[in-house]
């Protein structure tokens, strides 16, 4: 499995927050926002002078079909973290940075990366960064073009962020990536504020476990996938699927991860959406 930190959910926070818990984790500002791009986040590893790997966040790996700006040759070694984006990264693009092939053996055709973040070796392999975000964005940012680095932008208020947010989605984003400037990565599975996601709504990953027919028009179709999250939580949602989505064999989600988005969680997901099948994920990284 590649060492790659989840975000937390900003929504969830806010909902926590809503329902007056008393939290540890908490954001603080001032922080950096980037856009949240629409595509699969991937560890490139550069161990030594013309040798690199791309390793998949399920811990895959796989070779690419042309050179990338990783080069074996002039870029330091380390460990890169990217945004593997298939046109523009905007949301829905991810169905066009779809890896090709069996495991083991899989290729990426024509795929972009964008910068996230780097690690030294040493700090990858023991598990802990010496240096904070900021110290690792100044050195993406003398490193590589302005093209090459998903730029991010500090904020000091929630009314930047909300603003800012704003302006994201207008542009097509799924929303943004915050970072706090005094970040020390970690190679853990806990979500904190030092990494946090922020869109209109909140999504999460289920595991399907199974569908219901569907009745009148959807008659011999799927009515519903009836999905389940890590803590238990089963919900049914139907809201988001296309008719050629029903028409699919149940096999084609049950087993799978599948992100929705929804309003919040009570005793389950309420106003569940359908978004798409997660076949980056597996039933180990569900919400």
């Amino acid at each position: 499995m590649a060492k790659i930190n989840k975000a937390l959910d900003y929504n969830r926070l806010l909902q926590d927050q809503a329902k007056g818990k008393l939290l540890k984790k908490k954001l603080m500002f001032p922080l950096y926002a980037g856009l949240k791009m629409d595509g699969n986040y991937t560890v490139i590893i550069k161990e030594s002078q013309g040798l690199v790997r791309y390793i998949t966040s399920g811990g895959h790996e796989y070779t690419p079909n042309e050179p990338t700006f990783i080069d074996a040759h002039s870029t330091p070694i380390g460990v890169y973290i990217v945004e593997r984006i298939g046109t523009d990264g905007k949301l829905g693009d991810r169905v066009n940075c779809s890896l090709r092939g069996t495991r083991g053996s899989q290729i990426a055709h024509n795929h972009k990366y964008l910068l996230h973040d780097w690690l030294t070796l040493d700090e990858y392999y023991r598990g802990v960064s010496y240096r904070t975000y900021s110290v690792r964005r100044k050195e993406l940012m003398d490193t590589f073009t302005i093209t090459q680095v998903i730029r991010d932008i500090l904020l000091n208020t929630r009314d930047e962020l909300e603003a800012y947010l704003v302006d994201a989605v207008k542009l097509g984003y799924e929303g943004l990536m915050l970072k706090q400037p005094e970040w020390y990565w970690k190679d853990t599975k806990s979500r904190t504020v030092d990494l946090v996601k922020y869109k209109k709504r909140p999504t999460a990953d289920l595991l399907c476990i199974g569908v219901t027919e569907g009745t009148k028009k959807y008659e011999g179709m799927i009515g519903a996938l009836v999905l389940v999250d890590s803590q238990g939580r089963e919900v049914s949602v139907g809201s988001g699927l296309s008719d050629e989505d029903r028409s699919l064999n149940p096999s084609s989600y049950i087993g799978k991860v599948i992100e929705i988005e929804y309003e919040q969680i009570i005793d389950t997901y309420i106003q569940p959406t359908f978004i798409q099948v997660r076949h980056d994920k597996d039933k180990e990284d569900i919400d």
